[in-house]
């Protein structure tokens, strides 16, 4: 699926454009999907439209370089007021690469979850993703309810997360649901809204089979590391050391401006002072080669943090 424009779509409970069951080696790039009323790309797996159950699951594919914008189910009759409609969604796909988007005014920027119980998403990277102004979480991980499905073994790396949950439903940056394990995060620019608002982690913390290793993150929000909140299952932890002092997550992570170059005209690219320069890790973790726009994304062994690598 290449060069499409898709919008204005009524799609009810169905999507925008879709892969489901037995899809492989497939690739949706270069595609600008906006104003419709449910999920703007879909990625499926577990849900019998194969008759051969091993191969009821898309995979081995590619979702780069689209363009994601104006998509909610808030108005959709199948919906109702909920806002619950992502930008782009694998639900039970595996060996997926999500890469190159930018994705904005949404309700979810990107979810990595499996609505199936027993059954997982895995094996998903999303990386030098751009995703601005969703009206929940910019990112999100797990099953929406404990007796759905779970995400396992994903990586979200290299991604500019900016003033998303413009709607303040409480999901925040980064929203982590239920049934996770051996998923990570890093590398990423989190810069939150006024209410500062970064992670919300709904599931109770299996120390034997953590939801995802966090670390190597910049955050942000104009009210300060002391003013941002993070929500456990358990606890609210306020202050970005009172976070890492009690989880033990992002203990290389800082908690500064990224210096953007100018967010009023969304350019997030880095200024030449940013923190986020030469911050990130390459250590067991998938940066891939370009960034955002197909620059080099490793120059002289150092990765810059977020969706764009400045090697100037």
């Amino acid at each position: 699926m290449f060069g499409n424009e898709v919008h204005h779509l009524k799609t009810g409970s169905s999507e925008s454009l879709v892969v489901n069951g037995n899809v492989t080696n497939f690739r949706i790039t270069h595609n600008v999907v906006h104003d419709n009323n449910n999920i703007g790309i879909d990625v499926i797996g577990f849900e019998r439209t194969a008759p051969d159950p091993a191969v009821d699951q898309a995979r081995d594919g590619v979702v780069s370089r689209n363009l994601v914008y104006n998509i909610t189910s808030r108005g959709n009759p199948a919906y109702r007021n909920d806002e619950s409609s992502d930008g782009i969604y694998v639900d039970g796909g595996t060996r997926i690469l999500i890469e190159q988007n930018v994705i904005h005014d949404v309700d979810f920027g990107i979810e990595l979850a499996s609505e199936h119980k027993d059954r997982a998403t895995s094996y998903v990277i999303a990386r030098n993703n751009l995703i601005y102004h969703c009206h929940t979480a910019g990112v999100s991980i797990g099953g929406y309810a404990p007796e759905r499905g779970r995400t396992e073994h994903c990586t979200v790396v290299n991604n500019t997360l900016y003033e998303n949950d413009t709607s303040a439903t409480g999901s925040g940056e980064f929203q982590l649901q239920w049934n996770m394990a051996d998923n990570i995060f890093a590398n990423n620019i989190v810069y939150a809204r006024a209410h500062c608002l970064i992670t919300l982690n709904k599931s109770q913390i299996d120390k034997k089979q953590p939801p995802a290793a966090i670390d190597h993150n910049l955050y942000y929000c104009v009210s300060g590391a002391k003013a941002s909140t993070w929500i456990g299952a358990s606890a609210t932890v306020t202050g970005f050391q009172e976070y890492v002092q009690s989880t033990g997550n992002d203990r290389h992570s800082r908690f500064l401006d990224p210096h953007f170059v100018d967010t009023a005209t969304k350019d997030f690219h880095l200024r030449s002072d940013s923190p986020a320069i030469a911050a990130g890790t390459t250590d067991g973790v998938p940066v891939g080669e370009l960034d955002l726009e197909g620059s080099p994304r490793v120059k002289s062994g150092n990765i810059d943090i977020g969706c764009y690598q400045r090697n100037e």
